[in-house]
């Protein structure tokens, strides 16, 4: 708490406990059959007005570690023709992973977009065809649709949770799609802070690299979050004021009652 020795809840507890246990020396007023000590008021007053004008604890920076997922291989159901070059099992599928990610977060309250897991994708197709040329069978059902659950656990300091995100994989017989939807909003508290993390979608993006032979491994991408951070009061501190508040009142109403 800037400008406060102590914090606030702590101050004003102290302050009357004192008022509590012991007359403070000076002027008095007295209204409805019993007196207040202005002095200790006052202490009750400058504590109050500490509190107000209190500003924010200094930001910290704090670690985060996203889990991963995978590598998951997905492959297509469709029997290859005869010749196809992938031989008469078709292929071992596209490989899709998420590779765990740790970074650094500043909970200075705002609002954030960083990274969370770098995306890992390799396509092989289905069947290339024949040999020599390329087949579109009446059997192929276009495109193949896979779902991917990406679920994976998530920690900020010592708060631990998970987030939700969910995948879609086309694969179809000339090129393959892969996309990530928005996943939901998750909730940390680490120390006087609450960060809402949402992972973002990653827009439908197909293959681009087919040099070589299969696999073809594609770019990594980045799976991004948005990472909302605000200040929350600390509990401590809060109850610290609720309690003084009410020892006030109590002693209060005893004076005027004796």
């Amino acid at each position: 708490m800037a400008g406060c020795p102590l914090p606030a809840g702590a101050w004003l507890t102290v302050v009357v406990k004192a008022g509590w246990n012991q007359e403070v020396g000076g002027t008095e007023a007295s209204g409805s059959g019993g007196r207040v000590n202005m002095r200790y008021l006052g202490i009750v007053a400058a504590i109050a007005l500490c509190l107000a004008l209190a500003g924010p604890a200094p930001a910290l920076t704090v670690s985060y570690t996203v889990d991963g997922l995978g590598p998951t291989s997905y492959p297509g159901p469709v029997t290859p023709p005869a010749g196809s070059p992938w031989g008469p099992n078709g292929y071992p599928g596209d490989t899709v992973e998420l590779v765990t990610y740790t970074g650094t977060l500043d909970l200075t309250p705002g609002s954030y977009t960083q990274t969370i897991n770098t995306l890992l994708w390799k396509i092989n197709y289905t069947y290339a065809g024949t040999s020599t040329a390329w087949d579109y069978p009446a059997n192929w059902t276009d495109p193949l649709l896979f779902s991917i659950a990406a679920g994976r656990g998530m920690s900020i300091g010592t708060a631990a949770d998970s987030l939700s995100q969910a995948g879609l994989l086309e694969v179809k017989w000339d090129n393959d799609y892969l996309s990530f939807s928005q996943g939901s909003t998750t909730t940390f508290y680490v120390d006087t802070y609450r960060v809402d993390v949402t992972p973002l979608g990653l827009a439908r993006v197909g293959g681009t690299n087919f040099s070589g032979s299969n696999p073809w491994t594609q770019p990594n991408r980045d799976m991004m979050a948005r990472f909302d951070v605000t200040l929350v009061p600390e509990p401590v501190t809060m109850a610290g004021l609720m309690m003084g508040i009410g020892v006030l009142v109590t002693y209060v109403r005893k004076r005027r009652m004796a």
